[in-house]
């Protein structure tokens, strides 16, 4: 397998066991998942095109934008990550219309395990991909709301006693606390505010994912295209966004937007 182009986070398929991953150069998909045991080689070009509008860039910001477009987009307003704070309806042409598709439509609250639990919230459409790209091995969803900044508000709550973070490196190994998903779920519930308990959802199963990994370097460290632009290795799994070697590990996801060649012996 040899492939090149502008690089995007991988895509999957959620129905297979474990996680079916695919590579995103260009926006087509590239199965990786039956290369893994094989020696893979990721060559970074030094170019890197934003992946809203395509201009050549220095760096990469939010993920894969120029930095005009990290800063005017929509979608990378303060309200990405504090959506409570979300006022797009009161914006410009642009905004609004983000509202109307993004904004004012369905959101889940949820819980993830990935190394311990944490909470989190996605647009409706996001599940289970959300989970899959934070590695979590069990999810439950816990309220539907109509709109992002619903979705928010309950966060801010339940921010006062859980965590909204993943520590990256249990993640990967796999080092996961026994928990009892369901009694956190509940108490979780418990917590969302009065006037927002109309969006609980207290009879949602747990979801469960696993991923294809044969083995996890046992010290990680994680690979630097910027610094180190070629890399070979054998690929031993895959897990979230991150490719897993027999001595380090590579988030594709921090690279969206820069050129690679791919390829397979």
């Amino acid at each position: 397998m040899q492939a090149q182009g502008q690089l995007r986070k991988m895509t999957y398929d959620e129905e297979k066991t474990p996680v079916f991953y695919y590579l995103s150069l260009d926006d087509k998909p590239i199965a990786i998942s039956p290369h893994i045991g094989k020696n893979l080689t990721i060559k970074f070009s030094g170019n890197i095109t934003c992946i809203a509008c395509g201009r050549k860039t220095k760096k990469s910001y939010d993920q894969g934008y120029c930095f005009p477009c990290a800063r005017d987009l929509p979608e990378n307003a303060m309200c990405s990550v504090r959506p409570e704070t979300c006022n797009h309806e009161f914006g410009n042409e642009a905004d609004q219309e983000f509202f109307k598709t993004r904004c004012n439509t369905d959101h889940f609250v949820y819980l993830s395990q990935t190394s311990g639990v944490k909470f989190g919230i996605t647009h409706h459409k996001n599940i289970p991909s959300r989970w899959i790209d934070q590695g979590a091995f069990k999810a439950v969803i816990i309220a539907k709301v109509p709109q992002r900044r619903l979705s928010g508000e309950i966060e801010v709550a339940l921010a006062k006693n859980m965590s909204d973070k993943t520590n990256w490196r249990k993640m990967l190994k796999g080092e996961v606390e026994e928990i009892d998903l369901l009694a956190i779920r509940d108490k979780a519930i418990s917590e969302i505010p009065e006037d927002l308990q109309q969006y609980a959802l207290k009879d949602e199963k747990i979801r469960t994912l696993s991923y294809p990994v044969q083995s996890v370097p046992d010290k990680i460290s994680s690979h630097n295209l910027d610094k180190v632009p070629e890399l070979t290795a054998q690929l031993t799994g895959i897990k979230g966004q991150y490719l897993i070697f027999e001595d380090r590990v590579i988030n594709l996801r921090k690279y969206t937007g820069y050129h690679v060649e791919i390829s397979v012996d």
